[in-house]
């Protein structure tokens, strides 16, 4: 049997520790997506009435479950795809697939960062209007929930602070009392001021980790090209020799 050239062999090197590379930060992402679909602070910043009201629909809960749909494909495909390495159709086959998860990761990076951004923009004066519609409507039992859930969770009180309550002449919550007792003092930061940048770096963080797996998996995507091409190569050179 013949000897395969060099640069086949080269090239299998790397697309077989591409593939390693891969394999881990499939089960990082999966690992992230987990965390986007249970962690609470996330599930109470991003609720379905603040979502609906102030970020304007649902978009932000689909990243985790496209994360972590991406991250099974991924990890399936990188398992399978050092056995997939000799044969040249498979290799292109593999190049589509991976191709696939590209686009849907970049969907998801887009939403992430265009999102971030509309966070920022948006949620100071939309949270301050949402606020005071709760807090003047007493049907809005369920939103109040909403905003002392916030409240307890990020231990803040009000929108800039506990002044909020006391000029629209509203009841200051127990979720503004650090032991919700009402015998010990009220937190002083403002959940707007704690919310926004909160999210700003969980976004970033999300957005990082899917940024760096895009660029390994294009990686991944040139050298699966460059392994068939080169598997051409070297067919061709053996039936002309």
């Amino acid at each position: 049997m013949a000897r395969l050239p060099y640069s086949v062999q080269c090239t299998r090197i790397i697309f077989f520790i591409f593939n390693i590379l891969v394999f881990i930060f499939g089960f990082t992402l999966l690992g992230f997506g987990i965390y986007v679909k249970a962690s609470k602070k996330l599930d109470i910043a991003l609720s379905e009435h603040i979502n609906t009201k102030i970020i304007g629909g649902s978009t932000l809960e689909w990243v985790g479950v496209i994360m972590i749909i991406v991250a099974v494909f991924t990890i399936l495909l990188s398992a399978f795809g050092c056995a997939l390495y000799k044969n040249r159709v498979f290799l292109y086959l593999y190049v589509i697939i991976l191709s696939l998860l590209v686009i849907t990761e970049l969907s998801a990076l887009i939403i992430t960062f265009t999102n971030r951004v509309r966070i920022l923009d948006s949620y100071y004066s939309d949270f301050q209007e949402l606020f005071i519609e709760i807090y003047s409507n007493n049907n809005n039992t369920d939103l109040k929930y909403v905003i002392e859930d916030i409240e307890r969770e990020f231990k803040c009180c009000g929108i800039d602070d506990v002044t909020d309550y006391y000029k629209h002449n509203y009841t200051v919550p127990a979720a503004c009392y650090q032991d919700e007792h009402f015998d010990e003092s009220i937190f002083n930061q403002g959940c707007a001021n704690a919310v926004i940048p909160w999210l700003w770096n969980q976004f970033a963080i999300i957005g990082s980790v899917l940024g760096g797996i895009l660029l390994i998996e294009i990686f991944g995507i040139v050298s699966s090209i460059a392994l068939g091409m080169a598997i051409s190569s070297s067919s061709y050179s053996e039936i002309n020799n």
